[in-house]
């Protein structure tokens, strides 16, 4: 397999909740330009387009296939992927193999989503429907109690297990949730590209958003966001003369298990807290980037926190902290920017959610981490020398991870 090195972020510029200004096209243009203007690269040399979105969520079909023009991918070859929350980062996976397996040596790789167009909710329940029916068939149980519950806050339902197994496992509390909720605002505040910016805030600003599906409260969840994040990946022997900055992808994996809800047959339901599979991924991760110990190996951590209990529950089964660790690490600053573990400088998903780009833009962040571009005040103040980017999807059954070095692996 050969080194790949990610040469160009670009952004299409600040994530919001709406774009009525420019459609679909236009807003992904807007990142690929940016990207290429970072580089010395143009349109030509891109040789593969890797695209990640969720149709359902725009109710589009092959978006690919229409706004190829804007990619500049006319006449190349293109792929779309769309794998829930987990789309952006999976794309970027599709990439790396593209350049690692010497099929092309220079590809792009975009995620973006528009959701000022469509309805996220809408989405969602197309996705599911094929679940409901099977539960339907069955006469399964959770068509009712349980079951069902989970549904009925939307994703936050669902998450709000998650988050009150996580917090009787490691002796949390809601206080908890609400400081990484604040401390991820203030991050967002300090990035010019993310969505909810709120410079100073504080855990009681968050404590005091209702109550959406206990222990999550509104100050907990992650918007709808309009935005597209590009990446251009190349060679070892392209990547100096494509561009002054580079961070070499060191690692990739991905992981899935059953999904919150279980088998459907038989009315299983797993605990969405334990993740047992995102730990067996992060330690083949670590294997294949030639990192022993995570905690003092990982300078900074970027991770999908849809909801705010996941910024102090991923970092633990990923083994970047200590198991049931999260809610004393947030309450001393240690997973602060100028903290020991630095987890989300960027502000995170809580803060910036375009779905199909919100992995994707794990990767993007934890790049200009080690290329020490980041801009706007949310860099970390030490060298990193490696950082990992984490994403999961579905009913928390997909997980990825991406690590990324300043050095191309031994």
């Amino acid at each position: 397999m050969r080194d790949v090195a990610i040469v160009s972020v670009g952004y299409n510029g600040r994530f919001v909740a709406k774009r009525p200004d420019i459609n679909i096209p236009e807003l992904i243009q807007a990142a690929v330009e940016n990207a290429l203007a970072k580089t010395n690269l143009s349109f030509g040399d891109i040789e593969a387009v890797i695209e990640g979105n969720m149709p359902t969520f725009e109710g589009v079909n092959y978006p690919n296939l229409w706004f190829s023009e804007h990619l500049g991918a006319v006449g190349k070859p293109v792929m779309r992927i769309s794998t829930g929350g987990t789309t952006g980062m999976s794309a970027f996976h599709a990439a790396y193999y593209h350049v690692a397996s010497g099929l092309y040596d220079t590809v792009m790789v975009v995620g973006w989503e528009k959701h000022d167009e469509g309805d996220v909710q809408v989405g969602l329940i197309g996705i599911v429907l094929p679940d409901v029916f099977a539960m339907m068939q069955n006469f399964s149980p959770e068509m009712s109690g349980q079951g069902t519950s989970m549904f009925s806050g939307g994703s936050t339902g669902g998450a709000s297990y998650q988050a009150m197994s996580y917090l009787a496992q490691s002796n949390g509390s809601v206080e908890h949730i609400d400081m990484i909720a604040a401390q991820a605002r203030a991050n967002a505040a300090l990035n010019p590209y993310a969505h909810l910016q709120v410079p100073g805030c504080k855990p009681e600003d968050i404590a005091k958003t209702p109550i959406i599906s206990y222990p999550l409260r509104f100050g907990h969840t992650c918007p709808a966001s309009c935005g597209a994040c590009v990446m251009i990946l190349t060679t070892k022997e392209k990547a100096s003369k494509a561009s002054d900055h580079a961070a070499w992808v060191k690692a990739v994996a991905g992981a899935t298990s059953d999904a919150t809800t279980g088998n459907l047959v038989d009315g299983q339901i797993t605990d969405p807290a334990e993740q047992a599979h995102c730990k067996v991924m992060a330690k083949k991760a670590y294997k294949m980037a030639g990192i022993s110990d995570p905690m003092k190996e990982i300078q900074v951590a970027e991770v999908y926190d849809g909801f705010a209990h996941q910024e102090l529950l991923w970092p633990e089964r990923l083994g970047l902290i200590p198991e049931g660790k999260g809610p004393e690490y947030v309450a001393k600053g240690r997973l602060a920017i100028g903290g020991d573990m630095p987890v989300n400088p960027s502000g995170g998903v809580v803060c910036t959610n375009a779905i199909g780009a919100s992995a994707l833009v794990r990767v993007a962040e934890a790049a200009l981490q080690v290329m020490g571009i980041a801009e706007g005040g949310h860099q970390v103040p030490r060298k990193v020398h490696n950082a990992l980017a984490h994403g999961w999807g579905g009913l928390f059954q997909f997980v990825t991870v991406t690590i990324l070095g300043d050095a191309p692996r031994k």
